[in-house]
């Protein structure tokens, strides 16, 4: 699919709104057409005699042709801009759907202020096609077609002269569109390194303040912002070019008309009246010729945007949701690694190498090891986050990939390492991923992470505001937030990817004894470089450049001296260095 068809695909949604407003456009230019030629008739009747029966008829006439065509006029510009904005609607919504699915290796190669971009600014431009664009195109075309069988059954030569400048506004519009669809996505394309640039120094402005650095990213964002004003202007630039050289090509065309009929109405072959229209018709063709300057502009800076946002839509998400089945979809906990190798994209060596493990459901189990062994790689796999290769990771006995995306995950707990928090109150943060739960589970499943306390001396308690990405919480509020919103759930399978890291020892204490004490209603994935953490799984497996070197319970390795008890035993080092 190409972006121009992408975009046809969601306009034909609204061609029964369209085709209504292009016939309000038809119409409202025929009572415009008509007009004249009731000036015409007039003028030429009054010039044997002015009576006030003739003024009342002919104004009258008038007036009640323009209130019709005025009429037709506010329809099209209700039913056109109302069908932009509808398919602006989906385009908007099916684009955010789209980001949703994707993998989060695009989100490390995206910025996130050229999303934004995309999901803002160029929208806006799409949406010009059809309010800008198509409007202004269907007006001039049926402005011309309903000009010119009227001007050329009234005198041929005088509208082949009136006429023959006008392909040069063709061939002008032909140079310039090209330009002007360039420099477009330049701009669109700048516009989002803009976006990025403002959301990196909101996001990092304590950073920022910290090393002293507001003047330097000051004048960094004012450099940015300089290419896009010069690039805006570049664009500027070429609509200004384009629209006084239609201006003074259609200014020939007039001045031409005017001394043309001037002399055919001296000779006796056109009434005064044929030439008052003749000339209002000049000008009615002046609007729709100009606006070819605006249909372009719109035109070629929505397919500019357009082509950004099709880039995006076309990137097929890696992670697909198995179909749906008539098999149960509860899920007891049981998960099983078959020789699973993984290789993340772009690279050659595996991440992951014959990983054969099976955890029993209700069974907690550890992973630990040095730092890129493969632990959060390998947790990863189970929520679909990272994808295994088929065959290789099942779930109660069944392929992952034949688990509805949709079920797998609300069976799921996830707490990550780096933890993410909305900008919102800490019971909207908790409740986030059980929308249903009332104020009861909230305060259940904050007590269980030892948040309960930190939130009773909050003065608005579960109702304070936490600020963009929880700024407001110390790093162990968040990590402990994060995991009251993955308890919440109740989930089968609970992932903790040294979500644990930012809490002290005695609060870490207090909510590794909860887990253990309902660690059999559900099957606990741990993840982390404190030994203390967990010593009481039941399975401790140690991995070491991807593969599995140990695996066991705390005693058995310490035992067996390898790399799980150097670990400890350095980890002891280091507290009693630290107690000292």
């Amino acid at each position: 699919m190409t972006a121009r068809q992408r975009l046809w695909r969601y306009i034909a949604r609204y061609k029964a709104l369209l085709a209504a407003g292009i016939v309000c456009v038809a119409v409202a230019n025929l009572g415009q057409m008509i007009g004249p030629i009731v000036l015409r008739d007039g003028i030429d009747d009054l010039t044997s005699g002015v009576t006030q029966g003739k003024l009342l008829y002919y104004g009258g006439v008038f007036i009640a042709i323009n209130l019709v065509a005025g009429f037709f006029i506010f329809l099209q510009r209700r039913l056109i801009p109302t069908a932009a904005r509808n398919f602006e609607y989906d385009l908007a919504n099916d684009f955010y759907a789209h980001l949703q699915k994707l993998p989060s290796e695009f989100y490390q190669t995206s910025r996130t202020g050229d999303l934004m971009s995309r999901a803002t600014s160029d929208l806006a431009a799409v949406r010009m096609i059809v309010a800008g664009a198509l409007l202004y195109a269907v007006n001039t075309l049926f402005g011309i077609a309903l000009i010119l069988p009227l001007m050329l059954s009234m005198n041929w030569r005088l509208t082949l002269l009136a006429f023959l400048p006008l392909p040069l506004v063709t061939l002008t519009t032909k140079i310039v569109s090209k330009s002007i669809h360039e420099e477009s996505t330049r701009v669109q394309e700048h516009f989002g390194t803009v976006a990025n640039r403002l959301q990196e120094s909101l996001a990092g402005v304590r950073v920022i303040r910290a090393y002293v650095q507001e003047p330097a990213e000051m004048e960094n964002f004012k450099r940015v912002n300089t290419e896009l004003v010069r690039r805006n202007v570049r664009l500027i630039h070429l609509n200004s070019f384009f629209a006084p050289v239609v201006n003074f090509i259609i200014g020939i065309a007039v001045v031409a008309g005017v001394w043309y009929g001037g002399l055919l109405t001296l000779r006796g072959q056109l009434t005064i009246g044929q030439l008052f229209q003749f000339i209002l018709y000049l000008e009615f063709l002046i609007y729709p010729m100009l606006q070819l300057g605006i249909i372009v502009n719109y035109f070629q800076r929505g397919m500019a945007s357009m082509s950004r946002l099709h880039e995006v839509m076309s990137i097929e998400p890696v992670i697909a949701g198995g179909a749906e089945s008539d098999e149960g979809t509860d899920i007891k906990g049981e998960i099983e690694f078959r020789h699973l190798y993984f290789t993340y994209p772009g690279n050659t060596e595996p991440a992951l190498k014959d990983i054969n493990l099976r955890v029993q459901p209700g069974q907690t189990v550890a992973f630990v090891g040095n730092v890129g062994s493969g632990k959060s790689t390998l947790v990863s796999l189970v929520p679909r986050l990272l994808e295994a290769q088929p065959g290789q990771l099942l779930i109660d006995g069944r392929p992952i990939h034949t688990i509805p995306l949709r079920t797998l995950r609300s069976n799921l707990g996830y707490v990550p390492q780096e933890t993410f928090l909305f900008s919102d109150t800490i019971f909207a943060n908790i409740a986030f991923g059980a929308p249903q739960a009332d104020s009861r589970e909230v305060e259940q499943s904050a007590l269980e992470a030892g948040l309960a306390e930190d939130v009773e001396a909050f003065p608005n308690g579960y109702a304070t505001s936490i600020g963009e990405r929880g700024i407001t919480l110390s790093g162990g509020q968040k990590q402990r937030t994060a995991l009251a919103r993955a308890l919440i759930r109740q989930p089968r399978i609970l992932i903790m990817d040294d979500s644990l890291s930012a809490v002290d020892t005695h609060t870490e204490a207090k909510i590794l004894a909860h887990l253990r004490r309902v660690r059999f209603q559900r099957t606990n994935l741990i993840v982390s470089h404190r030994i203390s953490t967990i010593k009481d799984a039941d399975l401790i497996v140690v991995l070491d450049d991807g593969c599995i070197v140990e695996h066991g319970t705390h005693s058995e390795l310490i035992t067996r001296g390898g790399l799980y008890a150097r670990l400890y035993e350095k980890q002891i080092f280091e507290q009693k260095l630290t107690a000292a």
